[in-house]
Order: C-alpha cells, then structure tokens, then sequence
C-alpha cells in the first residue's frame, strides 16, 4: 500500500511539472498568437513566473521529478524482485527437506545454517513454506527462519521461528489474522506436529528477545515485523504443541 501511495504521489509530481513546464515554454515564445495576448508577469504565480525566468529550474524539476519516478519505480519493483528470489530457493528447499541425507543430518542435529529443517502450514491464512535453519540476513532469504537457541520443530521447550512480513514471498503477512485455536502445523524431516494459537497476537520491541526464551511447556513463536513495511516492532503469535513433545 506505500509503495502504491508512493508512486502515484510522484506520479502526480511528475505530471505537475510537465504541465508547468509545457505552459512557461508557450509563454516564453517569441511572437504570441495574436487572439490570445501574452500573460503579462505581473498576472503569473510566482512559481510560474520564477520557473519562465529560470530554463534551469525548469530543467531541475524535470530531472527532479524523473528521479522520483525512478525511485518510487525500484520500490515498488524490490518485492516483486525478493518474491521471485525466493520462490526459487523454496524449490530448491522442497527438494532438499525430503533428502535422505537431510535426514540424517535433523537426526544428527547438524543442519547447516539455510539448509531446510521443516516446513511450516498456517490454513488459516493459507501459510506453506520451508523454514530454514538460521535467522541471518542471508537465511531469512527463504522467507522464514528458526532460531538456532531454541530446540527443534515439535520438541520440548519453546521453538521459535522468524518470517518476512513484505518481502521475500512474506510467508507471515498476515500473521496478525491468526486468533485462538487457529493451526499451525510443522513437517520435519522425521515426522510433524500441531500446534494451536494460545492467545491474541501481541507486539513487543525489535530488541526484546524475551518471546524467543525457554518456556515451562512446549510451544511455538512465530515473530514478524510490525507494522507492514517497518521493523519499529515485533508482531508475536504464541502457539500450544498438541499432543506429547518429541524428546531431543
């Protein structure tokens, strides 16, 4: 929606500008259409009159107005470029979540950071997507990541697990729709489990990692940006596992 506002905004700029411009250089023509006498300087705003005396500025607000419009153009085209960038990579962790050799490796505890560890299903808000292991910049790529403090996908403790909310196929986009007893769903490589929303979804500060801490039952947080578009907060969804904890 601000990449939207944004563009028709400068849109707008751009528009006002070529009009302005197209008007002070009719007026600035030399011999006037004699029906339509020329405005005299003092009848002119004083926009217009300073941008007729000024070709420079005239040139200013063009170039000015252009660069706007290429920037608002990259805004809008950055997620479509990250949505594309990760579609590719979940193909490839598809692929890799059922390897025999990621087995072994989930087994073994030793998955890689950005090798796929589960894949995560929302049907409430129509959530599939492979979470990796890791929340680096270079992980979080895939969409979602799982902290690597906290224990694995349906095991004891509290799992935690970070997604993109705009970008990069924003798998927790609408992570604030979730309510109570809404549920989540993990796939790891050696089997799955449930987990249902325990309460509202509530927002902290990006710098609080108190909602990624051991907890005294097991249960899932996911975590997201908050608001839409900005990293000022944390948008949390705490979430019950189902049924007995798989032991680690």
């Amino acid at each position: 929606m601000l990449e939207l506002v944004a563009v028709a905004l400068v849109v707008a700029v751009f528009v006002a500008a070529l009009i302005v411009t197209q008007r002070t250089s009719r007026r600035s023509v030399a011999a006037p259409v004699l029906s339509r006498p020329a405005v005299p300087a003092d009848e002119l705003s004083p926009v217009v009159a300073f941008l007729r005396r000024h070709p420079w500025a005239r040139r200013t607000l063009s170039a000015l107005s252009v660069g706007l419009l290429v920037a608002a153009v990259g805004l809008l085209g950055y997620p479509f470029y990250t949505n594309l960038y990760q579609s590719r990579i979940q193909q490839r962790l598809d692929n890799q979540l059922v390897s025999p050799e990621l087995q072994q490796a989930y087994r073994d505890r030793k998955v890689g950071t950005g090798d796929a560890l589960t894949r995560v299903r929302i049907p409430a808000i129509n959530v599939d997507v492979v979470v990796v292991e890791g929340t680096t910049a270079s992980a979080l790529r895939a969409g979602a990541g799982h902290y690597p403090q906290t224990p694995l996908p349906c095991e004891q403790g509290n799992v935690a697990i970070a997604g993109h909310r705009t970008t990069y196929g924003k798998p927790f986009q609408n992570l604030d729709r979730l309510k109570p007893g809404d549920e989540i769903i993990l796939e790891t490589p050696i089997g799955e489990c449930t987990y249902k929303v325990a309460a509202a979804p509530f927002v902290v500060r990006p710098n609080d990692i108190s909602v990624v801490q051991p907890t005294p039952t097991s249960s899932l947080t996911l975590t997201t940006c908050h608001p839409k578009g900005s990293a000022a907060q944390r948008l949390v969804i705490r979430a019950a596992l189902q049924g007995p904890a798989a032991s680690a």
